[in-house]
């Protein structure tokens, strides 16, 4: 049924992930009073006047979340398979801590490269954590229920 509670944990993952494609999760100040702008597609300088340059973009970020907020989506309808689901979610959280250590080690290599005056995270910085934990939950979710069912198989 997609009325479980953990087809609501998987969406709130879905709608979390979308949100750190389109907002910025850090924000560094270097010495020229330039600002670079950490967003999931791209590292962007956006200096006082003039248009925004990509420093650098990355890409394994925003394949990351995309496939993340996929796999979180594509998991809410296989209600009727919960071993798939557990293998499915399992993954995914695996993706999103990979995810996170990408997005910090672009962050580190930025920081060491420019030595920047304010380096600082944003609030969209802990979705993927979020995400972790909204994971887990289904996760857990999906695993009571399994055993749920297979308690009353044993009772036929």
């Amino acid at each position: 049924m997609i009325q479980r509670v953990q087809s609501v944990y998987l969406l709130l993952v879905t709608v979390v992930m979308s949100f750190l494609i389109v907002s910025p999760y850090a924000k560094m100040i270097d010495e020229d009073s330039r600002t670079l702008v950490f967003k999931s597609h791209a590292i962007v300088i956006e200096a006082d006047a003039g248009e925004p340059q990509t420093y650098k973009n990355t890409v394994a970020v925003i394949s990351l979340v995309l496939l993340t907020s996929l796999i979180s989506f594509v998991c809410i309808f296989l209600y009727n398979r919960r071993l798939i689901q557990i293998r499915i979610c399992i993954l995914n959280t695996i993706l999103l801590i990979v995810l996170l250590a990408v997005m910090f080690l672009y962050y580190n290599i930025t920081r060491n490269n420019l030595n920047p005056l304010h380096p600082s995270f944003e609030i969209s910085a802990i979705f993927p954590m979020i995400s972790v934990v909204l994971t887990i939950m289904a996760y857990r979710a999906i695993r009571h229920d399994d055993m749920l069912i297979n308690s009353f198989d044993r009772l036929r």
